[in-house]
C-alpha cells in the first residue's frame, strides 16, 4: 500500500485525459458563461449585502474579462491576472476624448479594477476642464444593459462573419449595377474615421480607364441640432463656409441672440469656462452681457440685461444693432424695455471694439449674415473671434440631407448607413419616414449600439463599441488632436463602427470583440499623415506613447484667409403671429441619453423639472389661456404655482398636421406669444428596448402603458414640431395652442421660487458698486447681520456670529479643518457638481414619484431664485423704518415678468456648531476634529430629527431599500445587474431607514491622507478635492484645510465677498460663499438696508 493518497476531483484529472491536460494550463475557461448567468429570471430579484455586493464585484469584473488599457501598448488582460500598474483599492486615471456629435470635451477617466466609474475635465486640452452634465453621466450608458449583444439581421442573431459576407455581397452587386450607396452620419471630427469612410467610398466606386464613375457612393453628415445656417452665411459673406472659434474669455462685452452658448451652442464646454473667467471681478475686468431671447435659458440666467423677444424678431433686433452701431435710424420697433437695452448694449459695444462678440443661436441665414457684418464692423474678427483657427464641429449640410429624404422617399436609393445618428426620432417628419424607410426594398444598416428608432427600421443592425470601449482620434479645431482610448475591454459582442468599414472595404479580417484593427490603422494614418507635432520626438513610437499619455497632441495650423467688408440690408419685412414656438435643448441633450436615469434625475436649471418635458410659457399667457383672474397677483399666481399635489395644465401644440401633446410649465421670463419645448425626450416609442429609464412608471414602480397597451416614454418627441425650410432645419415658427381640461403631475425638486426678502441667504450686488466699495466700505454691500445686545445698561448691535449656544470644537487650530468656498459670481447654474456628486458617492436614483413627495435624494442641489415683484417695494418699506408704501409680504413669493436669476449650490454646510448633532438620540451624526459633520449608518435608527432641524434642508432619508425595492427597477442603477459595475467600492451603498447627506468626500480626504504618509511629507494644499470641486469647470468650488493659512479656501473665505449662508443663526458653517455680483448699472445696489437687522427678530 502507498504511503502517499492522491485526491482528484473527478475521472478526467484521474487518468490525465487530454482535455483535461490541456484545460489545467489555463486559469479560466476560455469562454465564462455570462449569458446563463444574465439569462437567469431569478437575477433581477437578487438581494445582495454588502459581502454579496462584493462576491458580486468579483465575478462581474473576471465575468466581463474587464480590462485597464496599459498606455500605449493594447494589452487586455482578465482582472485577476493583475496588471503592473493597477492596485486593488487604488484609482487609476487615463486621458480620453468624449464626442457624441453634439458635445465635444478632453476628459480623464477614473477606472477602478478595470471598471470606468467616473470621469472629469481635463483642465490643459483644448476644452480646459470644461464638461457638461451630458459628458458627465456618459460613463452609465456603458453600461446600459439594453445594448445589443451582437449584430442582427431582421431583428434576429447573426454571425459577425455572416453578416460581412452578405452586406459586402449586396454593396459589390449595387456598386457593379451602378446604384447609389449613401452613408448618413453626425460630424465626423475624426480624421482616421474620414480615413476609414474614404477608404469604403473608393472601394464600392466603379470607374473606368477614363475615370468615370459608374457608382455613385456619397457620405453626407447631419446634425440634430444643426448650426448650418452660420456655414452658410460665412460662404455667402466671406466665400469660406467656416465655423471660426470664440473666445469669451477676451469679451469685454458679449452680445446674445437666443445663443445658449453657456449650456448647448456649438461647444459650451469651452464656452462656460471661457466665460465664467470673465465673471470674477477680482481679475481687474468683467464681461458686459445682454442676452435677447424668448426662452429662459441657462445664459439667460447668467446676463447681466436679457430682454424678451419672439423668435420672428431676432433679424429685426440684430438689423437695428447694425443700424445704430452705422449711425443710422433704427430699420424696426421694439417696446421700451427691449430697446433701452438695445441702446445700452450698442453703447458697450462701440466703447469694446476688438474685445466684444456677438452670437446668434439662429439657423436662419439672414441673421447669422447680419451677425457677421456686426462682429466685422467691430473689429471683432482676429481678436474675439478667430477665422484661422475654424472649428470643424457641426459640419452637418441640411440642404443635403433634405435631398437625401426626398431621394428615399423617391426610392432613388440603393442602399443607406446609418452612423451615429438617429434620424427616424430626430428629423421633421420623422414619423413618416419610418414608414418610408420601413417600405422600402433597399439595404438598411444601422450601427446603433441600441434597437432605437431607425435601427429598427433597418435590415441589419451591426453594433458598434461604447466611447469607453473605442480607440479613436478627434480635430475638434484646426491644429488639436485628441486621442479615446478604451478604458474598459468591450462588454458584449460589438465592433467597433470604422472596422466594421474596414472590413468591408476588404483592408481587414474580423478579430476578436477587442481588435486592433482600428488602432492599427489610427496609428499608420497617423504616421502617414504627419498628424502632430512628430517633430519633436526621436521616434513616432516614442511621440504615440506620449500623446496616449496626455491624451492630445497640438500642431501649428491656420487658415490665413482673409476677410473682406461685404454689404447688406437690413430692410426687409417682419412677420409676427400671436403664438411662436421655439425649441430648444436642456441638460439631457438630443435623446441619446433619455435612458440616462442620472440625467434623467437632474432637474432642469431653470425649471427645476425632472423625468419630463413641457411647454414653457409666460405666466400672464397662461393666465389667459386657461381663464385665470389675475387682478390679484399672488392669488393669480397660486392658481398656476405648481407644488408637491398641484397639478400642471396640459396643452397641445399644433404646427401643420403634427400635434404634441404636454403638460405647461409657468416660466417667468418666458416672451409673452411664445412657447419653448425641450428636446431629447419621447425616445422609445413603440416599446423599443432602449433603456429601462426612458418609459414612465406608476407610483409602484411598474411601466405605464398607453390605450393601446405601449410604454409611454418619458415626456413627448418636440423634433416633430420642426421642419425644413429655404433648405435649413427650422426649429422656430408659428404655432397652434389649444387648451384642454386635462391635468398632469409634474416633478418639481424647487417649489419656491424666490428668496422672499432673506438676505442673509443670497446677496448680490453690482460690480461699480463693488469697485467703489471693496477696499474700505465693505458693509455697504456685504453686511453683517446684527443683533440687539444690552450692555452696561445701554443698546449696541453685535455681529450675529458674536453669539453661541454651544461650547467651541477645538478645530481652528488643531490639525485639519475642512472648508469650502463657493463662488456665485462665476458659479452658471450648469449642474456638472451635481451630477460628479452623484456618480462618486453611489447616490440612488429614486424617480418622478419620489421626487413628487420630496423624496430625491441629491446630496448637492443647485437652488435656482427669481427676483421678486415685492424687492423694490420691500426696500422702500425697509428705508422708511416700515412706515411708507404698500408692502405685501405675500407677493414676496411672486417672481417678476423678466426676473434676475440667483444659482447657489446647496450642500451639507459641516457646521462647528450643528443643530443636527444635539438632536441625535443615538450619537449617529457626530462632528470629527476635522470639522467634518459625520455620519455612521449602522448607528442610525431614522428618527429623521437631524433633518428636521437643518436649517438648510440637505439631509436625506432612505424611505426605501433602493437597491432592492422593486419600485425603483427600472430607474435606479443600483437595481440592473449591468449598471451596478459603476458603483464607486470606496462608498457604501446606505440601506433603508437611515439618513444620508454630503460628507466632503471623506473617502477622498483619507486617500489624500494615506498617500501623503506614504510619501512621507504633511498634506499640501490640492492634495485633497471633493468631487464636486474636482468636476466643476468653472473653477468656482475652492475646497481644502481652513486651518492652511497658506491655503487657497483660507484666502477666499477671508474675502471681501464672503459670507456664510443664514449665519445669523449661528450654526458656524465650514462653507462660504462669495456673493453675486453682476455687471450692470442700474439694479442692485445694496443688499439690505439699514434696518434690516430688524428682520431677524421680527
Amino acid at each position: 500500500m502507498s504511503r502517499t493518497k492522491t485526491y482528484w476531483k473527478g475521472y478526467a484529472e484521474k487518468n490525465k485525459t487530454p482535455e483535461f491536460v490541456n484545460s489545467s494550463h489555463k486559469e479560466f475557461q476560455e469562454k465564462i458563461p455570462v449569458d446563463e448567468f444574465l439569462a437567469d429570471e431569478g437575477i433581477q430579484d437578487l438581494k445582495t449585502g454588502r459581502r454579496d455586493f462584493l462576491k458580486f464585484m468579483g465575478f462581474s469584473v473576471a465575468a466581463a474579462s474587464l480590462a485597464s488599457c496599459e498606455a500605449p501598448i493594447i494589452k487586455s488582460i482578465p482582472y485577476v491576472n493583475k496588471p503592473e500598474e493597477i492596485t486593488p483599492g487604488i484609482a487609476n486615471w487615463y486621458s480620453s476624448t468624449f464626442y457624441d456629435g453634439n458635445h465635444f470635451a478632453n476628459i480623464l477617466v477614473k477606472s477602478r479594477e478595470g471598471r470606468p466609474i467616473w470621469l472629469k475635465g481635463k483642465r490643459d486640452g483644448f476644452t480646459k476642464g470644461g464638461i457638461t452634465p451630458v459628458i458627465s453621466t456618459s460613463i452609465l450608458n456603458l453600461y446600459n444593459s439594453s445594448r445589443l449583444n451582437g449584430p442582427l439581421k431582421e431583428k434576429e442573431d447573426i454571425t459577425w462573419s455572416k453578416l460581412d459576407s452578405e452586406i459586402t455581397e449586396k454593396l459589390t452587386n449595387i456598386s457593379k449595377s451602378k446604384g447609389k450607396i449613401r452613408i448618413l452620419s453626425n460630424t465626423i471630427i475624426s480624421p482616421s474615421t474620414k480615413g476609414a469612410i474614404n477608404a469604403f467610398i473608393d472601394k464600392f466606386s466603379i470607374s473606368d480607364e477614363s475615370g468615370n464613375v459608374f457608382s455613385d457612393v456619397k457620405h453626407i453628415q447631419y446634425d440634430a441640432q444643426s448650426y448650418f445656417a452660420i456655414r452658410k452665411a460665412n460662404d455667402l459673406a466671406f466665400g469660406d463656409p467656416f465655423i471660426p472659434s470664440y473666445h469669451f474669455d477676451k469679451a469685454k462685452t458679449i452680445v446674445s441672440i437666443s445663443s445658449d452658448f453657456i449650456s448647448s451652442w456649438l461647444n459650451p464646454s469651452k464656452y462656460s469656462c471661457d466665460y465664467s473667467k470673465t465673471r470674477k471681478p477680482e481679475n481687474g475686468w468683467m464681461s458686459k452681457h445682454f442676452q435677447f431671447e424668448s426662452n429662459y435659458s441657462l445664459t439667460g440666467a447668467n446676463a447681466d440685461y436679457r430682454a424678451q423677444v419672439k423668435p420672428s424678431e431676432e433679424v429685426a433686433l440684430a438689423a437695428v444693432i447694425l443700424d445704430m452701431l452705422e449711425g443710422n435710424q433704427p430699420s424696426h420697433n421694439f417696446n421700451d424695455d427691449v430697446f433701452s437695452k438695445i441702446k445700452k448694449a450698442v453703447s458697450e459695444l462701440k466703447k469694446n471694439e476688438r474685445s466684444s462678440i456677438v452670437v446668434s443661436g439662429s439657423n436662419e441665414v439672414n441673421i447669422q449674415t447680419i451677425v457677421n457684418k456686426i462682429n466685422y464692423k467691430l473689429g471683432n474678427y482676429g481678436s474675439t473671434i478667430d477665422h484661422t483657427k475654424q472649428l470643424n464641429l457641426f459640419n452637418g449640410n441640411d440642404s443635403e440631407v433634405e435631398q437625401l429624404v426626398n431621394e428615399i422617399t423617391e426610392n432613388k436609393v440603393d442602399a443607406v448607413i446609418f452612423y451615429n445618428c438617429n434620424p427616424v426620432y430626430s428629423l421633421p417628419m420623422g414619423v413618416q419616414f419610418a414608414e418610408i424607410l420601413k417600405n422600402s426594398e433597399m439595404l438598411k444598416i444601422s450601427f446603433s449600439d441600441v434597437l432605437d428608432e431607425t435601427a429598427v427600421c433597418c435590415q441589419y443592425v451591426c453594433p458598434d463599441h461604447n466611447y469607453l470601449e473605442s480607440w479613436c482620434d478627434f480635430e475638434p479645431i484646426h491644429g488639436h488632436y485628441s486621442l479615446q482610448q478604451p478604458i474598459i475591454r468591450p462588454l458584449y459582442n460589438t465592433r467597433q463602427a470604422q472596422e466594421t468599414l474596414l472590413v468591408w472595404s476588404s483592408l481587414a479580417q474580423r478579430g476578436i470583440n477587442e481588435s486592433k484593427v482600428f488602432y492599427n490603422f489610427i496609428k499608420n494614418y497617423w504616421r502617414n499623415k504627419k498628424i502632430g507635432n512628430q517633430s519633436e520626438y526621436m521616434t513616432f513610437d516614442e511621440f504615440w506613447n506620449w500623446t496616449v499619455h496626455n491624451g492630445f497632441t497640438n500642431t501649428e495650423q491656420s487658415n490665413l484667409k482673409e476677410l473682406k467688408n461685404f454689404e447688406i440690408d437690413t430692410h426687409f419685412k417682419i412677420e409676427t403671429h400671436e403664438w411662436e414656438l421655439s425649441l430648444y435643448q436642456n441638460e439631457l441633450g438630443l435623446g441619446q441619453y433619455a435612458s440616462n436615469p442620472w440625467l434623467q434625475e437632474l432637474p432642469s436649471a431653470i425649471t427645476k423639472v425632472v423625468w419630463d418635458n413641457y411647454i414653457t410659457m409666460a405666466p400672464s399667457d397662461c393666465f389667459k389661456l386657461f381663464d385665470i383672474d389675475s387682478s390679484d397677483p399672488k392669488a393669480a399666481w397660486d392658481g398656476i404655482h405648481l407644488g408637491q399635489e398641484e397639478k400642471a395644465f396640459v396643452a397641445i401644440l399644433k404646427v401643420d398636421n403634427q400635434e404634441l401633446k404636454l403638460p405647461v410649465f409657468p416660466l417667468p421670463g418666458q416672451a409673452k406669444g411664445t412657447v419653448g419645448v425641450a428636446m431629447g425626450y419621447g425616445r422609445g416609442e413603440g416599446d423599443l428596448e432602449i433603456g429601462k429609464a426612458a418609459f414612465q412608471c406608476d407610483e409602484y414602480g411598474s411601466y405605464l402603458t398607453s390605450e393601446n397597451g405601449s410604454l409611454v416614454p418619458v415626456g413627448g418627441n418636440a423634433f416633430k414640431l420642426s421642419s425644413f425650410k429655404n433648405g435649413m432645419i427650422n426649429y422656430n415658427g408659428p404655432v397652434e395652442i389649444i387648451a384642454t381640461k386635462e391635468k398632469y403631475s409634474l416633478a418639481c425638486t424647487q417649489t419656491h421660487h424666490t428668496i422672499m426678502g432673506r438676505t442673509s441667504v443670497v446677496k448680490e450686488t453690482t460690480y461699480d458698486y463693488w469697485k467703489e466699495n471693496h477696499e474700505y466700505n465693505q458693509e455697504a454691500y456685504n453686511p453683517k447681520v446684527k443683533l440687539h445686545t444690552h450692555k452696561e445698561g445701554g443698546h449696541e448691535e453685535v455681529n450675529a456670529t458674536e453669539f453661541s449656544l454651544w461650547d467651541e470644537h477645538p478645530v481652528e487650530v488643531v490639525g485639519h479643518r475642512w472648508g469650502m468656498s463657493i463662488d456665485l459670481s462665476s458659479c452658471n447654474g450648469c449642474g456638472v457638481c451635481i451630477t460628479a456628486c452623484h456618480s462618486e458617492n453611489n447616490v440612488p436614483v429614486v424617480g418622478k414619484d419620489e421626487v413628487r413627495r420630496s423624496r430625491d435624494m441629491h446630496w448637492l442641489r443647485m437652488d435656482r431664485y427669481f427676483s421678486s415683484i415685492e424687492d423694490d417695494n420691500r426696500a422702500k418699506w425697509d428705508d422708511s423704518k416700515h412706515v411708507e408704501g404698500d408692502f405685501d409680504y405675500g407677493k414676496l413669493e411672486v417672481p417678476e415678468d423678466n426676473p434676475s436669476v440667483v444659482f447657489m449650490p446647496m450642500l451639507c454646510q459641516h457646521c462647528n456648531h450643528a443643530p443636527c448633532e444635539t438632536v441625535c438620540p443615538v450619537a449617529a451624526t457626530t462632528h470629527s476634529n476635522e470639522g467634518l459633520n459625520m455620519m455612521t449608518y449602522n448607528r442610525c435608527i431614522g428618527t429623521r430629527y437631524c433633518a428636521n432641524n437643518c436649517p438648510y434642508k440637505v439631509r436625506r432619508f432612505n424611505w426605501f431599500n433602493y437597491r432592492d425595492y422593486r419600485k425603483f427597477k427600472n430607474v435606479n442603477p443600483n437595481q440592473d445587474v449591468m449598471a451596478r459595475m459603476v458603483l464607486n467600492p470606496d462608498v457604501v451603498v446606505r440601506s433603508r431607514g437611515v439618513m444620508e447627506k454630503c460628507s466632503f468626500c471623506v473617502q477622498g480626504i483619507q486617500a489624500a491622507k494615506l498617500k501623503a504618509k506614504k510619501e512621507g511629507r504633511k498634506l499640501v494644499d490640492g492634495d485633497v478635492d471633493c468631487a464636486c470641486g474636482d468636476a466643476c469647470p468653472n473653477d468656482c468650488i475652492t475646497f481644502g484645510d481652513w486651518n492652511d493659512v497658506n491655503s487657497k479656501v483660507r484666502k477666499v473665505s477671508g474675502s471681501d465677498r464672503a459670507y456664510q449662508a443664514l449665519e445669523e443663526v449661528g450654526v458656524k458653517p465650514n462653507i462660504w460663499y462669495q456673493l453675486k455680483i453682476r455687471n450692470n448699472n442700474d439694479e442692485v445696489a445694496e443688499n439690505v438696508s439699514e434696518n434690516s437687522h430688524a428682520e431677524t427678530h421680527a
